[in-house]
């Protein structure tokens, strides 16, 4: 069948509003009463979820879609947009999805004795088209399909008519953008409660990163999800499953920076120990502790940052000192190691330091600000327009440290450096790959730090080494400030809102705060929040 493009014009004038974060104009209600309504697109990973979804079987069909962008570190934000480039690869993938679907989904569109073809059209189109939309089909949506339905069976069959509305559905504006609008008979200006389909959908994409189940659908449509107590009921459950545990290996990879690892790159000069299968150990490490403390430990950042193992296989547990492995698993060769005193949590794994690392030497700068920024949720200015970024050369007569302090002194960067380099030399003691060390260029390294407070007078806590480090970090009240608002961050697809204030003031205090900082206990007080399910509408 050829490829037609049905919905997807309707998609592009969507995205300028889902940009904005806003849709239309001016608003007269105060900021604080809610965010305001928009429409979200889907990213490549849920729009494979939503595909499997209708189909019924998994494909990753937007695997080849460009790649998103981040804003404030996530990929799950408001403002991704519909491309000219993106447009024709969703077109694209609505043909071969529609091809795979018309024989996967036949028994749908198959028509018993006593039944007629527009009959068993619309049936295909209400039960297809509402896993496609994650909601009812409206009855002008219902006419527009079984019109499609129809112009495709005319010198065909069924399967031609099925074939033609999959393919609308897979380019629609319905499947490609969930809305946050209200009920369509809210008024301009309104502070509205989300629709139950909504708020189906906003619960099930935060915490699994796919479309409503069945179980969720059906709460929807009983109208029982306005209800803080059954959003936290069907919020626990859905974070028992398997898709919410990877959702939240998503999050943690992405609050932290390290979805890069899988491509950093080292002078095999300066670090012989790197090479391809290395980097692939780096990665194995990080995914299977982070999926280790959200199995385990149901999220807890005290336990990201304050255990005393992690799960390497036979290459890191020799770049660590030799470890011991137990329980090691027979197809990845990652085995339970107890680390050492100078390793602690995931701050100190070589994926991490090899993330905020030069191509040849360690950062401090890199990873001072990594903490600043991520962990503590400080803002770092850009550095002054006249001032060089290029990091000091290397010298076989100087620490790092050494290079830096004087790169750094600078009178013009002091304002930030006197907050950044005591941060970052304090985690002096792990070179650029993340090996131990005590020594640099026959110099003993000096890896004491401090945390200084955001105008760089107070010393709010001193260290030495990364590990030190992490420890402080598992009892600092800024770090637990700082998580629930980088969940809300990731979760919500944008930055703090006034109407957010109560919001996180839970999110701090509630159990997550007394609970070693777990972050299904944030999750939780989220989707309990009127911020959660409250939207405000533009006056025009």
């Amino acid at each position: 069948m050829p490829l037609r493009r049905f919905y997807l014009s309707s998609a592009l004038v969507l995205s300028a509003a889902a940009c904005t974060g806003n849709i239309g104009g001016q608003d007269a209600t105060p900021e604080s009463a809610a965010a305001p309504a928009r429409v979200r697109r889907l990213t490549r990973d849920e729009y494979n979820k939503s595909a499997s979804a209708v189909l019924g079987t998994p494909v990753d069909v937007a695997q080849g879609f460009a790649a998103e962008d981040t804003i404030l570190g996530f990929s799950t934000h408001e403002r991704l947009q519909v491309t000219s480039l993106l447009a024709d690869q969703i077109d694209t993938a609505a043909v071969t999805l529609a091809e795979q679907g018309k024989s996967q989904l036949s028994d749908f569109y198959a028509c018993p004795s006593g039944k007629t073809q527009d009959e068993c059209a619309r049936s295909f189109i209400q039960r297809v088209g509402e896993r496609a939309f994650r909601r009812p089909v409206t009855a002008e949506e219902e006419t527009d399909l079984l019109a499609l339905f129809n112009q495709g069976k005319q010198g065909g069959t069924m399967e031609t008519g099925a074939e033609l509305v999959l393919q609308a559905l897979f380019s629609s504006a319905s499947f490609l953008y969930r809305t946050e609008l209200g009920p369509d008979t809210a008024r301009k200006g309104q502070v509205v409660e989300l629709t139950p389909y909504e708020v189906a959908s906003e619960l099930s994409f935060m915490i699994t990163g796919g479309p409503p189940d069945a179980t969720l659908l059906s709460a929807a449509k009983a109208g029982t999800l306005a209800s803080p107590d059954e959003r936290e009921a069907q919020a626990r459950r859905l974070l028992k499953t398997p898709a919410a545990q990877l959702k939240l290996r998503q999050f943690f990879i992405e609050w932290l920076g390290l979805g890069g690892l899988a491509k950093v790159n080292k002078n095999n000069l300066v670090y012989p120990d790197y090479s391809v299968d290395f980097r692939d150990s780096m990665v194995r490490e990080r995914d299977a502790f982070i999926d280790s403390v959200v199995k385990d430990h149901a999220g807890s950042v005290e336990e990201l940052l304050g255990a005393n193992y992690s799960f390497v296989d036979e290459t890191l547990a020799n770049f660590y000192g030799g470890l011991e492995r137990t329980n090691v698993d027979g197809d990845t060769g990652l085995g339970r190691v107890t680390l050492p005193p100078e390793r602690q949590g995931i701050l100190t794994q070589a994926g991490v330091m090899s993330t905020y690392a030069h191509f040849d030497s360690s950062s401090p700068i890199k990873r001072g600000k990594f903490v600043l920024t991520r962990m503590l949720c400080r803002t770092v200015p850009a550095p002054p327009a006249n001032v060089s970024t290029i990091p000091p050369a290397l010298s076989e007569n100087a620490t790092t440290r050494e290079r830096f302090a004087a790169h750094t002194n600078n009178p013009n960067c002091a304002g930030c450096h006197k907050i950044i380099d005591p941060m970052g030399f304090g985690m002096e003691d792990f070179d650029g790959l993340g090996q131990h060390r005590t020594e640099e260029n026959g110099k003993r390294v000096d890896a004491s730090g401090a945390v200084m407070a955001a105008d760089g007078t107070t010393n709010l806590g001193s260290f030495t080494g990364g590990a030190q480090l992490a420890r402080y970090l598992t009892k600092s009240e800024e770090l637990a400030n700082c998580v629930p608002l980088q969940f809300v961050r990731y979760a919500m697809g944008r930055d703090q809102h006034a109407s957010d204030a109560e919001l996180l003031a839970a999110m701090r205090s509630g159990p997550y705060r007394t609970d070693h900082l777990k972050i299904t206990e944030a999750l939780v007080s989220l989707v309990r929040s009127a911020s959660f399910t409250q939207r405000r509408l533009p006056t025009r």
